[in-house]
């Protein structure tokens, strides 16, 4: 197996215009000679997300995500380096070129690769199994209950699996995959994880099979559903996080109905696969579900990628109401504008559509009310001539949902109907809602800063820094996760990355031998040696692309920092101001030498004599 060549990929940078890609994922303003956007990445109110043209990266001010096209690609469709790489190649017509991979990141991506052709594999078998086995006769015929036709069974490509876990194990056995392999897959468990030797079961027996894809429509994962009521396990399970599925970042079905969300500027979200898939064959296609779980921000994320607009397609009564509440907390920061579908009770998508036809959901789903309209009607009218207390309270409840609304406009209108229906203060209420806004940002300012602590423990590396009370923004971190805090270093980096008559000027060189008593010049030394052209941004993200994840961090901060511009005389200066602070190093190393106890005379004298050498150096430089 191949890597793709660093020649190709130089090509496929310099072939892609970072601005007329990330415009055809989302709109970019224009901000000067840059454009900038809403992150994508994370939640924001303010945009941070900045798109630079003559550099073709992009970076966020915010989350610090950043790089050139193909990062790009890697972070927003969730995809690998060489199917990232791939794809662009095929957009901008490069030729792909590749060359002998290192043992390590080939022995990676087989495993990725062998873990995606497993799952494709298992959708085949347990397809197979449910159209062919007698084993499958109670999966048939529940389809058949739910009024689900074969045809459909085959366009989604739903499966069996057997409660007789010998055959899965020969299947797997004979298409070779591994028992270690399956485990890894999510298709089964060890029987004891500290003594892999007692073996393993299948994950999944006796349910009927849902194949969860990614975004190409590929296998990932699997939903699995019990087929008798005194199965053990929940109703729905699903394949355990593996390296190729998350199920906080995915959506059942969206690999088939994105296209329609972004048509129709607006996504329905049912609670069960059943309804979503029933809704979609009756011809509402603009309609995912997720796998079970609670809403989270990537959930959010990844909507608003496609809409603004989210239709909450749950059940209506009090869990259901609960969960679209839930929904609707995570949804709104992200800018997205919540409806509430209220289905007849006790019925869901998928039994309207049996019982009234899809004319009966389309109805609803077009009067589907905001979420605030929802309840105001709900509770509003009850409480309006209630005790003065009792609406104050049910004020404060939505006083909180109101305050994740960033727009100011919408939030207005919103703080004046919940006034004249409640019969409460203005005042009041725009109090409420500062409140709720202040308290919010404390907890989430409080959580952000015990993730960054959890995580710098777990890594071993220093608690990260606060944002200095003088406002100013934090030095960029180094590749090694520290900080870069000399300003000679990160403006070296910056100039030879960037400026050619400076690189020119210096490269001629070779790299300092005082950079030995220096830290943070590792990074520099390889920007120092490496052979790019700072005329060609493909040139340079294609060197960019070759460090670590860490490193790339790090010169995406320093690339979008405001400094000095660095002429090869500044560059000059920043090299003598590195040269000296190299000897005060290396006096105070001496000094430290010398005043081990019992050094030996011959050594004294020698280290004073290096001493002297030095401190005359530092005062010639």
């Amino acid at each position: 197996m191949a890597i793709i060549s660093q020649e190709t990929i130089q090509k496929i940078l310099d072939g892609s215009d970072i601005v007329e890609l990330i415009q055809g994922y989302f709109p970019l303003k224009r901000a000067g000679v840059n454009f900038v956007a809403v992150c994508p990445f994370h939640n924001e109110k303010t945009p941070s997300f900045n798109v630079n043209p003559s550099r073709q990266t992009f970076h966020c001010f915010g989350c610090q995500a950043g790089g050139d096209a193909i990062k790009f690609v890697m972070m927003y469709d969730n995809l690998p380096f060489p199917e990232a790489a791939k794809m662009l190649a095929d957009r901008c017509g490069v030729m792909i070129q590749e060359e002998v991979l290192d043992p390590q990141e080939l022995a990676k991506i087989r495993g990725r690769s062998e873990l995606k052709r497993m799952q494709g594999s298992a959708a085949d078998w347990f397809h197979r199994l449910l159209f062919k086995s007698q084993a499958a006769q109670p999966a048939r015929d529940y389809l058949k209950s739910r009024g689900i036709t074969m045809e459909v069974s085959r366009n989604w490509k739903f499966g069996f699996a057997p409660e007789d876990q010998r055959s899965f194990f020969e299947w797997a056995q004979g298409a070779g995959f591994s028992v270690e392999q399956l485990v890894n897959g999510g298709l089964a468990k060890w029987r004891d994880e500290n003594n892999p030797n007692r073996g393993a079961y299948s994950f999944f027996r006796h349910r009927l099979m849902f194949p969860v894809n990614d975004g190409m429509g590929e296998p990932i994962a699997f939903s699995g559903r019990v087929l008798s009521k005194d199965q053990r396990g929940g109703k729905y399970v699903n394949s355990p996080e593996t390296g190729l599925f998350n199920k906080s970042k995915t959506f059942f079905g969206l690999d088939k109905s994105k296209r329609a969300i972004i048509q129709k500027k607006r996504a329905i979200i049912c609670e069960g696969q059943l309804d979503m898939i029933a809704a979609f064959e009756a011809g509402i296609q603009n309609v995912v579900a997720p796998l079970g779980t609670a809403f989270t921000k990537d959930h959010a994320r990844i909507i608003k990628r496609h809409t603004d607009e989210v239709v909450l397609c749950f059940d209506s009564d009090t869990a259901g109401l609960n969960a679209a509440s839930k929904a609707f907390r995570v949804l709104a920061p992200s800018g997205i504008l919540v409806r509430l579908a209220l289905l007849p009770e006790g019925e869901d998508p998928d039994s309207l559509i049996q019982k009234q036809g899809i004319g009966a959901l389309e109805s609803i789903l077009e009067a589907s009310p905001e979420f605030f309209d929802f309840h105001i009607d709900r509770r509003g009218s009850a409480l309006t001539q209630g005790p003065l207390r009792d609406r104050l309270n049910f004020a404060k409840d939505l006083s909180a949902d109101i305050a994740l609304i960033e727009d100011k406009m919408l939030q207005d209108s919103l703080i004046s109907r919940v006034t004249v229906r409640l019969g409460v203060g203005e005042d009041d209420i725009r109090k409420l809602v500062r409140n709720a806004a202040v308290s919010r940002d404390r907890i989430e300012k409080a959580q952000v800063r015990r993730e960054n602590i959890s995580r710098a423990r777990e890594s071993g590396e220093q608690a990260p820094r606060e944002t200095p009370p003088n406002g100013e923004a934090p030095l960029p971190p180094g590749g090694d996760g520290s900080v870069v805090s000399n300003r000679s270093v990160r403006l070296l980096a910056k100039a030879l990355l960037s400026d050619p008559a400076t690189r020119a000027s210096i490269v001629k060189y070779p790299v300092p031998d005082f950079f030995d008593f220096l830290t943070e010049t590792e990074l520099l030394s390889r920007i120092w040696r490496a052979q790019i052209d700072p005329a060609s941004p493909g040139s340079v993200n294609a060197f960019i692309g070759t460090l670590s994840p860490n490193d790339q961090k790090t010169l995406s901060q320093i690339m979008v920092e405001t400094s000095a511009n660095v002429t090869p005389e500044l560059a000059i200066e920043c090299l003598k101001k590195l040269r000296r602070l190299s000897v005060q190093n290396q006096i105070a190393g001496i000094k430290s030498k010398m005043g081990a106890p019992g050094l030996p005379s011959e050594a004294v004298h020698l280290l004073s004599k290096q001493l002297l050498d030095l401190r005359e150096q530092l005062h010639e430089s």
